[in-house]
């Protein structure tokens, strides 16, 4: 497969730099390259003015094949959740069902160790290889900024739609020029079928949009599309959705004409589709679980009747089946040279680690302190905010030995560290604001270096911080305190308005690349032992 092979080595495998020997890693947000992320003219058409015919309702069976969110994840060769038996079982199906149409909904490119360091291609590779049908933007293809996500847009040999992510300088959708669509019509069978995605609302929120990506209202993009493609002659709408579920009921019972909704924000997974005013929502889990085998009987232009199969993959593999043999070569080389890549040993700690959802978004964690040193030590800054949204990996770690893999899988996104202006006022609110959902254990919640603060979450979001001390001093409203953190909170991510309101003093081009700043810092302290301290009090 020397296409497969060729494609290792493009622009996105990040090469290992510095004397220090780190890996140039992605985290949360990347920046928005005015100079690379610059659309081309999309060439226009030609209207064609000779009248056409209305053409009769169509009657046939649609075959469609719906996939999880890969999350940048290619599974090991060992493992039956992996990449060659998922596509294995697609090619099995597609032997029985040709004309199947083969959908992903969002979320594939990035959140994985092997997307720091191939920036989402490697996925692209894949879909590329399997035969992917059509793809849609959810809100981590962004992870890496929108240069790199034009550049797999433009390495895609199928279209990445949406209706509601769009340029703000072209007004169609993001990566037009590249081959993205924001709904396109297939045939199958004599019957036409429309295809549209949507992503979450919150999107530019959450990820790295940059300046010019605009995300519409879903429901207000979705009355659009279904226009469009009705005007375009489908005969049946599908939506390849990255809402969560109970959006997307919501928006099927406001907007008419969506036949079927495939996938989801949340991953949820149903043994059966469930049914909303007419419309048929399936629902497969996530990262290589299931496999969604939908099949419409189509009367003229109507959707008659359905039937369903989710497809268990570990049992799939247990039962027989045969890999993706061009898929399963490439897994094996690739997984080689990540690991050639990524297990170098580059220190040890004498504590374990506790990177746990469960601590970093609701309390004080020994590796979320020493992150934190590193944010503020590398910017001299007096105080540095982490949000725990953007570290991962939900595990624990040691004691033992850190490879560089240690901390891709805990910084899997493209943070550069800033430092920022802030007054004692706009520090406090910015505490207030990483409590406001504590008990939902939502990201925004924040570790913390130079800077102690106390918490009751029983009290009103807004209210909650009873004590925060700078250098053991309470925090003064009036003083100016230099706040180093990622650029990802710093550009307003996670809610945080009163950052991306503040001055810039270290901007994230002069910043580091906050998985390379912390294998750094472990190479050199050579051993760690971070502990908890008391700068994060429950009360």
């Amino acid at each position: 497969m020397p296409e497969m092979e060729r494609n290792l080595d493009r622009r996105r495998f990040l090469t290992l730099a510095g004397s220090a020997g780190a890996v140039s890693v992605a985290g949360c947000t990347g920046g928005d390259d005015d100079e690379t992320d610059t659309p081309e003219e999309t060439p226009t058409e030609t209207p064609d003015d000779t009248p056409t015919e209305t053409p009769e309702p169509a009657s046939g069976q649609v075959t469609i094949l719906h996939d999880t969110h890969f999350h940048g994840n290619l599974g090991d060769p060992g493992d039956a959740l992996n990449v060659a038996n998922y596509f294995g079982l697609i090619e099995r199906l597609r032997g029985e069902y040709p004309d199947a149409l083969v959908l992903g909904n969002g979320d594939d490119l990035h959140m994985s160790i092997e997307s720091s360091v191939f920036e989402g291609g490697h996925v692209v590779d894949v879909f590329n290889e399997g035969g992917l049908d059509a793809d849609v933007f959810g809100n981590h293809e962004f992870d890496v900024g929108p240069a790199s996500l034009r550049e797999n847009v433009a390495d895609s040999e199928f279209p990445w739609l949406s209706a509601n992510v769009i340029d703000s300088r072209t007004g169609d959708v993001f990566a037009a020029e590249k081959g993205a669509r924001r709904w396109t019509v297939v045939e199958r069978d004599g019957v036409s079928v429309g295809l549209f995605g949507l992503a979450p609302a919150d999107t530019s929120e959450v990820t790295s949009v940059g300046d010019y990506v605009e995300v519409l209202d879903p429901v207000e993009a979705a009355e659009e599309a279904v226009a469009g493609l009705q005007e375009e002659g489908a005969d049946v709408i599908v939506l390849q959705s990255h809402l969560a579920s109970p959006v997307a009921g919501d928006l099927v019972s406001e907007v008419d004409g969506i036949d079927v909704v495939v996938g989801d924000h949340a991953a949820q997974s149903r043994e059966e589709p469930a049914e909303v005013d007419g419309t048929l929502l399936s629902l497969v889990g996530d990262e290589f679980d299931y496999l969604g085998e939908l099949h419409l009987t189509v009367e003229d232009g109507e959707v008659a009747g359905h039937e369903f199969q989710r497809h268990d993959l570990e049992a799939t593999v247990e039962d027989g089946l045969e890999p993706h043999a061009g898929i399963e070569d490439f897994l094996s080389g690739f997984q080689q040279q990540l690991e050639e890549q990524l297990g170098e040993v580059i220190g040890e700690t004498e504590t374990e680690l506790d990177v746990r959802e469960s601590v970093v978004r609701t309390r004080e964690s020994n590796f979320g302190n020493y992150i934190a040193d590193v944010i503020r030590e590398g910017m001299d800054a007096d105080v540095a905010l982490q949000n725990g949204g953007g570290i991962r990996s939900d595990t624990t770690y040691g004691p033992g030995e850190i490879t560089r893999r240690t901390v891709v899988d805990v910084l899997p996104f493209p943070n550069d560290t800033v430092s920022l202006a802030l007054t004692g006022a706009e520090l406090l609110d910015a505490l207030e604001h990483g409590v406001s959902a504590v008990e939902d254990g939502d990201g925004r919640f924040l570790q913390v270096s130079g800077v102690r603060y106390a918490f009751d979450a029983d009290r009103e979001p807004g209210d909650r911080i009873t004590e925060a001390t700078v250098d053991g001093e309470p925090i003064d409203e009036n003083a100016t305190y230099a706040v180093a953190t990622n650029d990802f909170i710093a550009g307003g991510g996670d809610g945080y308005e009163v950052l991306e309101k503040a001055e810039v003093l270290v901007p994230a081009a002069a910043g580091e690349r906050l998985s390379a700043a912390v294998m750094t810092a472990i190479e050199e302290d050579g051993t760690i032992a971070p502990e908890v301290e008391g700068r994060i009090t429950v009360e």
